[in-house]
């Protein structure tokens, strides 16, 4: 049951509202005109709800989910999140358009609910930030909604926006196996490109999680990265700059992440097996015998002694002036049954090295994924 639609947004309706009072004589729409130099939005809204849906007038945005309704593609009307772009006049379609989708008058295309998004960094100005902010930006808000409401209630209408964007959103739906709508300028009917997963190769996202994860925010380096696989060649940029290299996934590699991210919950089957040792008898051995030197670790390491696959926990450095990223990677002995754990809070930190019934690479790398997705993940 999809009733819910993400809408990328362009700028040809104030465009076409322009060249129409352009045309007209100074007398007509006077109202509108006063609307328009004054950029109230609501106004507007309210006037493109007296027209018809499938006028030209009223833009790409409006005609494309006239036809996304009128061809049966959503099953209800429960949310509308409106993508505009990051500048003025993208905000300003935007509010037009949630606008014009609240408005009480609109019985025919109204939703109970319409939020409007800009995409930051989503703007024509600066091409690098277009693309190293701008679609990961779309990439991030659309993985965001799939998460609090699953790819299932979801339709995506790429209709309007860039180019560039248009053809991202087209690609984010594929990969996340969402429905991608669009209206080719001139038709009068939307084209619908069903949800064809991208051959993404998941057990090499599953072997580099870590690195993947490192790489979701820019990784300062004094030395260049010898990456370990050819295929990270378009997964992710490298700068260098006064003597420093910079490393960050490109918006590909950021859509590449998070796609398996979101797949990874429903293999459950690639985990270790469950732990026979009840929980209650699972140790926590913790270095100097001593609980209570770190602010919050007890806490911390009591939910992750609950992991089904956890058989222990065993404390081995303290650090109380060292401060790092919380993470769960692979042990510096590379062992199978064993992942090192960082908890750091309050300027310190703690290493753990978390016991599991991992009997192979891909369990043990599937643990590592399950524990930084469930007790650190945003």
């Amino acid at each position: 049951m999809r009733d819910i639609l993400v809408s990328t947004a362009g700028t040809s309706l104030p465009g076409n509202i322009k060249n129409m009072l352009k045309n007209q004589a100074d007398c007509e729409n006077e109202h509108l005109k006063k609307y328009f130099a004054s950029k109230d939005s609501r106004k507007i809204a309210e006037w493109l709800c007296q027209l018809d849906d499938t006028d030209r007038l009223c833009g790409a945005e409006i005609n494309s989910i006239a036809g996304i309704i009128s061809q049966g593609l959503l099953h209800g009307r429960f949310l509308h999140l409106v993508l505009v772009s990051d500048t003025e006049d993208g905000e300003f379609v935007g509010n037009i358009l949630t606008g014009y989708y609240s408005d009480s008058s609109n019985k025919k295309s109204r939703f109970q609910n319409t939020k409007l998004h800009k995409v930051e960094g989503l703007t024509s100005d600066d091409a690098k930030r277009f693309k190293n902010e701008g679609l990961k930006n779309l990439v991030r808000i659309i993985v965001s909604i799939v998460r609090d409401y699953g790819a299932d209630r979801i339709l995506i209408n790429a209709t309007g926006g860039y180019k560039a964007q248009i053809s991202f959103a087209g690609m984010i739906g594929q990969a996340l196996a969402i429905p991608v709508c669009y209206m080719f300028e001139g038709f009068n009917e939307v084209i619908t490109l069903p949800p064809q997963p991208l051959s993404f190769d998941f057990e090499f996202w599953l072997r580099y999680y870590e690195i993947f994860c490192d790489l979701d925010s820019v990784l300062e380096l004094d030395q260049a990265w010898v990456l370990p696989d050819d295929r990270f060649d378009v997964l992710v940029d490298h700068i260098e700059s006064d003597g420093k290299h910079y490393y960050d996934l490109t918006p590909t590699g950021l859509l590449f992440h998070e796609t398996f991210r979101s797949r990874f919950k429903a293999k459950k089957e690639l985990l270790p097996t469950e732990s026979t040792i009840a929980i209650e008898d699972r140790k926590i051995v913790y270095e100097d015998n001593n609980a209570s030197k770190h602010k919050g670790l007890k806490q911390h390491l009591a939910k992750v002694v609950k992991a089904p696959f956890v058989s222990g926990i065993y404390l081995y450095y303290y650090n109380r002036d060292l401060e790092k990223k919380n993470t769960f990677r692979r042990t510096s002995s590379n062992s199978i049954s064993e992942i090192d754990g960082w908890y750091s809070n309050d300027g310190a930190i703690t290493k753990f090295t978390v016991k599991t019934t991992a009997k192979t690479i891909q369990e043990r790398d599937a643990a590592i994924v399950w524990l930084n997705e469930n007790y650190l993940a945003q």
